[in-house]
C-alpha cells in the first residue's frame, strides 16, 4: 500500500471524507483489528497530507526511503498499521514473525517519544503500549484520548512524529508543528518488516 501526497489529495477530493475503517473494508479477518495508513493533517504546511512511515524504530513523514523489507507486494515508502481494538495496542503490519509494536514514553525523560520494538525486545521502563484508538467522528488516530500529535523536523526534509504531551518542542527537537493524524483504510495492505537500527 503506497500513500503519496497526490494520491491522498485525489482520494480526499473524490470522497469528501474518508470512510470509517472497518475490518471488512481493510480485509482483516479479525473484527478486533483494523489495518490502515496514516496521513498528517495541518493546513498550509509542508506536512499536509503526508503519509507516516517507519524507520529505525521511529515514525516519520517525508522519508526518502524507509528501507522496509516487504513480503506480499512491492517496497513501500509509507507504513501500514494495525490497531487492536480489544487492548488498544498499535503495531506495524508485519507477517507476525517478528511483530513490531509501538510504544510512547510520556515521562519527563521520554517527553512523548514514540518508537516501536521488534519481537521479544522489551520496551523502556516508562513505555505505554495501549490507549490507542480511532475517533469515529473525525477518523483521527488518538493516543490517550487525544488526537494531538507533533511533527518535528529531523534529518533532511523528514519530520519525526510524536504524540503531544504538553511540551511544544520535546526530546531536543525544535520547530515542531502540531498535527492531527487522519486514518486511511488499507484496501490492499502490504506486510513489511521495518528497520530496527
Amino acid at each position: 500500500m503506497q500513500f503519496t501526497t497526490l494520491a491522498l489529495s485525489a482520494l480526499s477530493a473524490a470522497t469528501g471524507v474518508f470512510g470509517a475503517p472497518t475490518s471488512q473494508e481493510a480485509g482483516t479477518p479479525n473484527p478486533d483489528s483494523v489495518i490502515f495508513g496514516v496521513m498528517s493533517i495541518r493546513s498550509a504546511s509542508p506536512v499536509l497530507q503526508t503519509a507516516w512511515g517507519a524507520m529505525n524504530k521511529g515514525i516519520f513523514i517525508n522519508l526518502s526511503n524507509q528501507d522496509a523489507q516487504c513480503y506480499n507486494g512491492p517496497a513501500q515508502n509509507s507504513a501500514t498499521f494495525v490497531l487492536n481494538k480489544a487492548n488498544g495496542t498499535l503495531s506495524l503490519y508485519t507477517d507476525g514473525k517478528p511483530w513490531q509494536q509501538l510504544f510512547v514514553d510520556r515521562s519527563g525523560m521520554g517527553q512523548g517519544i514514540m518508537q516501536y520494538t521488534t519481537g521479544a525486545e522489551p520496551a523502556p521502563r516508562n513505555a505505554e503500549r495501549g490507549d490507542w484508538a480511532i475517533d469515529e467522528a473525525s477518523q483521527h488516530l488518538t493516543f490517550a484520548g487525544s488526537d494531538a500529535f507533533l511533527a518535528c523536523p529531523s534529518d533532511a526534509d523528514s519530520y519525526r512524529i510524536l504524540p503531544y504531551v504538553g511540551i511544544e518542542n520535546p526530546a531536543g527537537y525544535t520547530g515542531c508543528l502540531s498535527i492531527a493524524a487522519r486514518v486511511v483504510v488499507a484496501e490492499n495492505p502490504v506486510k513489511c518488516l521495518y528497520s530496527q537500527n
